[in-house]
């Protein structure tokens, strides 16, 4: 999935080490939660959206009374 940004092109002025593991595993997302995030991210997440802490801590911020997502966001970000 992150093949084109390991490629070496004069032109180009950063690229992935070769080394390190595909980008989903580094960010320990499966790919099948990748697709929906992409394809659906709209549907499952409203104002915020990442790991359940970080829409704790948006919801404390904005004096809001409960968390948006939730679900989806233990769903799919863990």
């Amino acid at each position: 999935m992150d093949i084109p940004s390991r490629y070496i092109h004069p032109n180009k002025r950063g690229k992935v080490q070769h080394n390190l593991p595909p980008i989903l595993e580094r960010l320990n997302i499966e790919q099948e939660h990748w697709i929906t995030l992409t394809t659906q991210f709209e549907t499952c997440f409203k104002h915020a959206a990442g790991k359940v802490t970080h829409l704790e801590q948006y919801v404390h911020n904005q004096h809001q009374q409960r968390v948006l997502a939730r679900q989806s966001a233990m769903r799919l970000l863990g």
